[in-house]
Protein backbone atom coordinates (compact mmCIF):
# COMPACT_ATOMS: atom_id res chain seq x y z
CA UNK A 1 0.00 0.00 0.00
CA UNK A 2 1.16 3.41 -1.00
CA UNK A 3 1.73 6.13 1.88
CA UNK A 4 -1.60 7.96 1.15
CA UNK A 5 -3.69 5.11 0.56
CA UNK A 6 -2.12 4.23 4.30
CA UNK A 7 -3.34 7.60 5.24
CA UNK A 8 -6.24 7.20 3.86
CA UNK A 9 -7.37 3.84 4.98
CA UNK A 10 -6.65 5.30 8.91
CA UNK A 11 -8.84 8.31 8.13
CA UNK A 12 -11.81 5.58 7.39
CA UNK A 13 -11.12 3.29 10.59
CA UNK A 14 -10.84 6.38 12.67
CA UNK A 15 -14.04 7.90 11.13
CA UNK A 16 -15.57 4.51 12.26
CA UNK A 17 -13.66 4.50 15.61
CA UNK A 18 -15.53 7.88 16.00
CA UNK A 19 -19.16 6.38 15.02
CA UNK A 20 -18.54 3.66 17.43
CA UNK A 21 -17.83 6.15 20.34
CA UNK A 22 -21.11 7.44 19.30
CA UNK A 23 -22.77 4.33 19.60
CA UNK A 24 -21.15 3.15 23.15
CA UNK A 25 -22.39 7.07 24.40
CA UNK A 26 -26.11 6.57 23.50
CA UNK A 27 -26.29 2.79 24.64
CA UNK A 28 -24.64 3.33 28.00
CA UNK A 29 -26.77 6.50 28.39
CA UNK A 30 -29.89 4.48 27.50
CA UNK A 31 -28.43 1.67 30.26
CA UNK A 32 -28.35 4.65 32.51
CA UNK A 33 -32.25 5.77 32.14
CA UNK A 34 -33.44 2.25 32.24
CA UNK A 35 -31.57 1.63 35.18
CA UNK A 36 -33.06 5.27 36.87
CA UNK A 37 -36.61 3.35 36.23
CA UNK A 38 -35.60 -0.08 37.96
CA UNK A 39 -34.48 2.35 40.61
CA UNK A 40 -37.86 3.96 40.81
CA UNK A 41 -40.13 0.86 40.60
CA UNK A 42 -37.94 -1.00 43.14
CA UNK A 43 -38.22 2.18 45.54
CA UNK A 44 -42.45 1.96 44.93
CA UNK A 45 -42.26 -1.17 46.63
CA UNK A 46 -39.11 -0.48 49.19
CA UNK A 47 -37.59 -3.27 47.35
CA UNK A 48 -33.95 -3.10 47.86
CA UNK A 49 -31.79 -0.81 45.31
CA UNK A 50 -28.43 -2.74 45.29
CA UNK A 51 -28.47 -6.78 43.77
CA UNK A 52 -25.33 -7.86 44.38
CA UNK A 53 -26.18 -11.59 42.62
CA UNK A 54 -28.07 -9.39 39.27
CA UNK A 55 -24.25 -7.63 39.47
CA UNK A 56 -22.60 -10.87 39.59
CA UNK A 57 -24.98 -12.30 36.42
CA UNK A 58 -24.79 -9.73 34.54
CA UNK A 59 -20.82 -9.87 35.06
CA UNK A 60 -20.96 -13.69 34.11
CA UNK A 61 -22.92 -12.93 30.88
CA UNK A 62 -20.44 -10.59 29.96
CA UNK A 63 -17.48 -12.72 29.56
CA UNK A 64 -19.65 -15.46 27.89
CA UNK A 65 -20.86 -13.69 25.28
CA UNK A 66 -17.64 -11.82 24.78
CA UNK A 67 -16.50 -12.17 21.26
CA UNK A 68 -12.72 -10.76 21.61
CA UNK A 69 -9.85 -9.84 21.33
CA UNK A 70 -10.48 -8.22 24.54
CA UNK A 71 -9.34 -10.15 27.35
CA UNK A 72 -12.32 -11.67 29.50
CA UNK A 73 -10.80 -9.88 32.70
CA UNK A 74 -10.48 -6.72 30.81
CA UNK A 75 -14.07 -6.75 29.75
CA UNK A 76 -15.31 -7.43 33.05
CA UNK A 77 -13.34 -4.91 34.36
CA UNK A 78 -14.93 -2.39 31.87
CA UNK A 79 -18.20 -3.79 32.44
CA UNK A 80 -17.62 -3.89 36.98
CA UNK A 81 -17.00 0.37 35.88
CA UNK A 82 -19.82 0.56 34.14
CA UNK A 83 -21.64 -1.05 36.70
CA UNK A 84 -19.88 1.09 39.63
CA UNK A 85 -20.08 4.39 37.47
CA UNK A 86 -24.29 4.19 36.95
CA UNK A 87 -24.75 3.40 40.56
CA UNK A 88 -23.28 6.43 41.55
CA UNK A 89 -26.36 7.44 39.91
CA UNK A 90 -27.84 5.92 42.89
CA UNK A 91 -25.86 6.87 45.52
CA UNK A 92 -26.61 10.76 44.20
CA UNK A 93 -30.37 10.20 43.81
CA UNK A 94 -29.79 9.19 47.80
CA UNK A 95 -30.64 5.50 47.08
CA UNK A 96 -28.01 3.40 47.71
CA UNK A 97 -25.80 2.95 51.08
CA UNK A 98 -22.45 4.62 50.49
Amino acid sequence: MADTEIQERVRELRERVDEVDRELIIALSERARIVQEIMDLKAEVGAPIYDPRREEEILRRVVDRNPGPIYDSSMRDIFELILHRIRDLEIQRGEFPR
